[in-house]
Order: structure tokens, then C-alpha cells, then sequence
């Protein structure tokens, strides 16, 4: 079969070596190899890769013609680059179990420079949608204007007119944002401008949000997902470039994507390829094999011509760099904190604290944040950790990152109390608890003093309380101490998938004279707190060796040290 035998091939080659490509893009062709030839044939993998589903659909594409461009009335299938051929093999082919007719992969993102056929490619995923999903789906786009909208379906249209064998099945209605129909399925396309407003009463078996870095907020996007809450088999497509804009949701999806790939998030219905210049490789030619798969030398001819003009002409730069690179250009300069890989070296499964003199670390909060609380002791020079999170039920379905927290409430990286705020009082219960469950002996607790006067007071009457305020001054030494520790192995914490999370999304907030403080790359959609309430163990700890804690928190006193 083609597309299958095209799409194993370009995995190969890109695990191999012998395609130049982004480690995301080589992330995900080793999730399909390894799942392909081993997973599916495991009695506990959900999903099964249907070969009878994709020869349907490899046939459908014999009988399609591209209608523009090098391949103008060549048949699809046999000009298919083999990229295409993986991003369509794994849509169609990856099917559950218990349902073949459900799709694996139910998120699926392309970003890519902008002249790799993008748009053809979603194009001809939405014919091959109408013509086999479910008689009777609605299918859309959503993008910023008429203009932009209508661009899927103008492709459609023109396959759709190029390809004699299947043009008698479709209706294409002449406006713009018009209708495209099946007459065999009696499913139709339409393109949409995204209002949320107007979008709040479809119900989409799948929709594309086209040039997806283009917006700057999710509501359309959240509004088309509300409508598919009941169809059978809902699907999800970002295609875009990146854009010279503050702010895209697509970098916040990419970061999302990257958690994902790094194993801090689990998410098997997900699929990605993910095209752009390494850093690095901006202005060179591995940068625009990086982002353009297409592999076109007359393509290249042209991008080098580009590249030229504007390395000498400064307002050509921007547009060069975002469309045929693929590069956001107004990033967040802020340093991530700990590379992810690096700190999962460090997890073991599980911590024995029995006779241990623990120092523990509170990070509170009232709703919208988490809560944490990390245990910690030290030993032969290695820091041993076990970190929680606590968050209020009824804010579940309210908050905006990316995180399954019953999920992880069940494996027990954290507990999920009842009502609107966090309970302080089983928050405290837990505290005490700690020397009962885990056999051993508080040595202090340390604590922001925010929104925690109260319930520390009530702990100083039988425990060692320390109040250590996030600044600058307090925490600018141990933070930086803590991330050398991770990298030399001497961090060592339980296993747990939040704290990943949490380190993934802590960067350096710098001050003066180089001190540092954590800080999240999205305020609104990530969170550091159990990072925070380690380092806040840590900061006793590694301090009760260096100097006195009282002492190290005052002016005075760093300024005699030197920092």
C-alpha cells in the first residue's frame, strides 16, 4: 500500500537520521514506529492500527487529481510528499480497539512554513472525511477573515474539479464561505469567520482552525469544541505558520505539544508534526530543511533567492523569518529553569523517609493556584523529595491548563478537596500527618507567609516554623543551588507527573546584580507551585550548611558574603 508504505518509510528515515527534521517531528515518528510494531499487539494498548480503514482511503486518493502547483493534474496519491503520507496515515489509520470506527488521534496539529502545501493537505483530509465519516457530519474551518476561510475550501473546490471520478458526489456552492456538500453522505464543509458567538450553535464531526497562530485568544476555538460534546467521533486540526505577533495560543499549544513529547503529560490521543528552524539554524540551509518538508528544490531556489534580500534589506527579516522558518518572533526571553530531561533523571519510584528528619515545604494558596507541599530530607550529600499538590473540585472545569487532574489525583500526585477554595484545614490535617505516614520527624516547616498566617500559627505551637518570602534576596542562591543539584544527580524525587509539569513551566525571572527568582511562562495557564514548595525545603536544608537562615535573609548579611 502506498501511503502506509511511504509513511513507515519516512519514520524510518527520520529516527535514522536520513531526514533532516525538528526532534518533535522525530518524537512522534518514534511513537508510530514503536507503536506500529509493538504496542498494538499489547493486550493493555487501547488503539490498533486499521490497514482495511487506510486502503479505503489510499484508494479514495487514486481517484483525486491536484489541481495547481508542479503536480496540476497528477494524481494525488503518486505526488503525495512523504510527509503527507504520515500526517494522513496516522489520522485514518490509527482506529480503538473496541470501536474501529473511532479515531485514535483526536488532536492534530501541523505547523509548518508557509508553501508546503498546508492547506492542500488539511483539504484533502476534510474530502476524505466527508466521503467516509458518519452520513449527515458538519465539517468547518475557522479563521480570522472571509478571505483567510475560504482558503480550504478553495482547494477543495479545485481538487474537487480536477478529479472526474469523484466531482459527480460533491455540490460546491459559489460564495466564499459557502457550502461544500457529499452527495453520497449528505455531510457538508463550510468555512467560518470565528465569532464565538455565531459558533456556539454547530456541531462540528471535526473543524480545522486555519492560520491558528493568528489568534490571541481560545473562545472560538472553545466554542467550536463545546459543539462536538455529542458526536460519535469528533476531530480537531491546527494548521498554521507562526506569526510576528505577542500572545499566539498556538506557543502556548506547541508548549503543550512539547510536554507531551517529553512525557510530562500523558496524551495518546494527540498527534503533531511540528516544522521550524532550530535557533541555531536560522539564516542556514539545514534551518529551511527544518521547516520545509516539502523537499521542492525549485521551492528551495526561490527561499535561498528570499534569504538573500533579506539578510541585507532589515524589513524583509520579520516576514522571512516567521513564514519560510517558522520561527516566532516576539518570544519569551525569559531562561527556562531546568531542562525536563535532565530533571526526570532524577525520579526514582519511591522515597523511604522511615527515621528520617524532614524539612517541609508549604506553598498556599486560595483557588486559582495550587497548593503544594514537599517533604524533603538529606543524606551523603543527595536531596531526597516527595512533593503533593491540593486543588478545589469545583474549580476543575474552570481552569486553563492542560492537565487531567483526576487523573492524577487517582495515581496520587495529588488530592482534589470539595468546594470552590482550598480547604486550609485538611491541608493542615496532611502536615501533621506526615510524621505517622511516612515514619519520620518534622525538623521545621517553611512557608510564604501569604494567605499562611493563620494556619502557621496554629502549626508553630507544635512544630519549627519558618516564614521565607519570595524575593529576590531569599531565594536567588538556593534556586540557582537547587537546578546544579538537579544536574549533578543530587536531587532525587518520587515519582510524579505534576511536579514534572511544574518544573517544565518555571523559567528565570532575573533581577539586579544577576539574583534570580522563579516565574511561570504563562501566568494564566501554568503553574510552578510544587517546584516552589521544594525549593523552599531545599532552601533550609542547603542554608543550614551555608549560614543561618535568619541571618541570610536580611541585606546586611548577603552583602558581607558577596552576593
Amino acid at each position: 500500500m502506498i501511503l502506509l508504505d511511504r509513511a513507515i518509510k519516512y519514520a524510518e528515515d527520520v529516527v535514522n537520521g536520513k531526514e533532516i527534521t525538528t526532534w518533535e517531528v522525530k518524537k512522534q515518528c518514534e511513537i508510530f514506529l514503536n507503536d506500529y510494531n509493538n504496542r498494538q499487539y499489547q493486550d493493555g494498548f487501547k488503539f490498533y492500527f486499521d490497514k482495511d480503514k487506510l486502503k479505503i482511503i489510499n484508494d479514495l486518493l487514486k481517484l483525486m487529481n491536484f489541481a495547481t502547483g508542479f503536480v496540476a493534474n497528477e494524481q494525488v496519491l503518486e505526488n503525495l510528499a512523504p510527509f503527507q503520507c504520515f500526517f494522513i496515515t496516522n489520522i485514518f489509520g490509527w482506529r480503538f480497539k473496541d470501536n474501529k470506527n473511532k479515531f485514535r488521534y483526536n488532536d492534530n496539529t501541523l505547523f509548518i512554513a508557509r508553501k508546503n502545501s498546508k492547506t492542500a493537505t488539511i483539504a484533502l483530509v476534510f474530502i476524505l472525511l466527508m466521503l467516509t465519516e458518519q452520513n449527515y457530519s458538519e465539517f468547518y474551518s475557522i479563521c480570522l477573515t472571509k478571505e483567510l476561510a475560504s482558503e480550504i475550501k478553495k482547494i477543495m473546490a479545485q481538487i474537487i474539479n480536477a478529479s472526474p471520478l469523484i466531482k459527480k458526489y460533491f455540490t460546491i456552492s459559489l460564495p466564499k464561505t459557502g457550502q461544500i456538500t457529499c452527495k453520497l453522505t449528505h455531510s457538508y464543509f463550510e468555512p467560518r469567520v470565528s465569532e464565538a458567538g455565531k459558533n456556539n450553535s454547530i456541531r462540528p464531526s471535526a473543524f480545522v482552525s486555519d492560520e491558528h497562530a493568528n489568534f490571541t485568544e481560545n473562545s472560538n476555538f472553545t466554542a467550536m469544541q463545546s459543539g462536538q460534546r455529542n458526536v460519535i467521533n469528533p476531530l480537531v486540526f491546527r494548521t498554521t505558520t507562526a506569526y510576528a505577533i505577542n500572545n499566539s495560543i498556538m506557543e502556548e499549544d506547541l508548549d503543550y505539544i512539547r510536554k507531551v513529547y517529553h512525557g510530562v503529560v500523558d496524551d495518546e490521543r494527540m498527534f503533531a508534526l511540528i516544522y521550524y528552524a532550530d535557533k541555531e539554524h536560522i539564516w542556514d540551509d539545514i534551518g529551511l530543511q527544518q521547516a520545509n518538508p516539502l523537499r521542492l528544490e525549485e521551492n528551495y531556489k526561490i527561499m535561498k533567492e528570499d534569504r538573500a534580500k533579506a539578510l541585507v534589506q532589515d524589513n524583509l527579516k520579520e516576514e522571512f523569518i516567521t513564514k519560510t522558518y517558522n520561527v516566532f518572533i516576539q518570544e519569551n526571553s525569559e531562561e527556562k529553569y531546568i531542562n525536563i530531561e535532565e530533571w526526570k533523571k532524577c525520579c526514582v519510584e519511591t522515597i523511604d523517609f522511615t527515621g528520617k528528619e524532614v524539612v517541609v515545604g508549604v506553598d498556599l494558596s486560595i483557588s486559582t493556584d495550587l497548593t503544594a507541599i514537599s517533604i524533603m530530607y538529606k543524606e551523603n550529600g543527595k536531596y531526597y523529595l516527595h512533593s503533593k499538590g491540593f486543588l478545589p473540585s469545583e474549580t476543575l472545569d474552570q481552569r486553563r491548563e492542560k492537565i487531567d487532574y483526576r487523573q492524577y489525583a487517582r495515581a496520587g500526585y495529588c488530592e482534589i478537596h470539595e468546594g470552590y477554595i482550598i480547604n486550609y484545614t485538611k491541608i493542615e490535617e496532611y502536615i501533621r500527618s506526615i510524621e505517622s505516614t511516612y515514619n519520620c520527624k518534622i525538623k521545621c516547616i517553611v512557608s510564604d507567609p501569604y494567605n499562611a498566617l493563620q494556619m502557621m500559627e496554629s502549626l508553630a505551637k507544635d512544630y519549627e516554623v519558618t516564614m521565607l518570602k519570595q524575593t529576590y534576596t531569599n531565594l536567588s542562591a538556593p534556586t540557582k543551588a537547587f537546578r546544579d543539584d538537579v544536574y549533578k544527580g543530587n536531587i532525587i524525587y518520587q515519582k510524579n507527573k505534576l511536579i514534572d509539569w511544574c518544573v517544565s513551566c518555571a523559567t528565570l525571572q532575573k533581577g539586579k546584580s544577576e539574583d534570580v527568582m522563579l516565574a511561570k511562562e504563562n501566568k494564566n495557564k501554568q503553574r510552578i507551585d510544587l517546584l516552589v514548595a521544594s525549593i523552599f525545603c531545599y532552601s533550609k536544608l542547603y542554608l543550614d550548611n551555608e549560614v543561618d537562615l535568619n541571618k541570610y535573609i536580611t541585606d546586611d548579611y548577603l552583602e558581607k558574603l558577596g552576593w
